[in-house]
């Protein structure tokens, strides 16, 4: 639908996210199907656990591209209300 917001899938991989990285400071994983708004989640990750870098390896170079972009303006998080416009 088109109400703002995340998706139920982004939210529950944010908790567990958040949830993971409270207890340890293991590496961990997030298995998403596509379409599901894995970009966002990383984005999203990135300001609940306060990184100061973020390293994201993609298999090619227009993905890279897309996603630099995409954190690179943050355009995703403002349009879902994540984040205030003038991040």
């Amino acid at each position: 639908d088109d109400a703002p917001g995340l998706r139920p899938a982004q939210i529950a991989a944010a908790h567990a996210l958040s949830g993971h990285f409270f207890a340890k400071r293991e590496p961990a994983i997030v298995v998403m199907p596509t379409g599901s708004g894995k970009t966002c989640v990383m984005m999203v990750a990135a300001f609940l656990l306060r990184a100061e870098r973020v390293l994201v390896i993609t298999p090619s170079r227009m993905v890279r591209d897309q996603l630099a972009d995409q954190f690179g303006s943050l355009h995703v998080l403002k349009r879902v209300g994540a984040l205030p416009p003038d991040v």
